[in-house]
């Protein structure tokens, strides 16, 4: 993306349940351990966005490892399958439950994607920013 590289990795939908072992979510939730942000989507297509977004949060918090802790941006994803009352009632709601700017993205129209990913290598550089100064610090001697 504008000339930088970001790797990804695409954490299938984690059901409640997963950190304990329900479905194979705890076996991706020990990848998410390496990433150093979270692009957090949420299904605009399907009722309950909220629901949606605690489901996720709390596995996370209860897999532990400071997965609730990692830089997370959320995105309402397939928003052309909703019209735009239902889609600003649902990005109102998530804000007031998350406390955080709710992206609006559409992989089939490819609207919203631009600045997710603007979002994405700012929050990712400036994590590897942070990890290579911790690393200079330490020293095998």
């Amino acid at each position: 993306h504008k000339g930088q590289e970001l790797v990804m990795a695409d954490i299938p939908g984690l059901i409640a349940g997963a950190a304990e072992g329900v479905g194979i979510g705890d076996r991706f939730l020990g990848h998410i351990e390496r990433c150093r942000v979270l692009l957090h989507l949420v299904d605009a297509s399907l009722p309950g966005p909220v629901e949606q977004w605690r489901v996720v949060r709390e596995e996370l918090a209860a897999y532990g490892g400071g997965l609730e802790n990692k830089p997370e941006i959320l995105a309402l994803s397939k928003v052309d399958l909703v019209t735009p009352q239902a889609l600003a009632a649902k990005k109102r709601a998530l804000e007031k439950a998350s406390g955080q700017h709710i992206y609006t993205v559409s992989a089939a129209t490819k609207q919203g994607v631009e600045p997710v990913l603007d979002k994405l290598m700012e929050i990712a550089g400036r994590a590897q920013a942070m990890k290579v100064e911790s690393d200079k610090s330490w020293s095998p001697i």
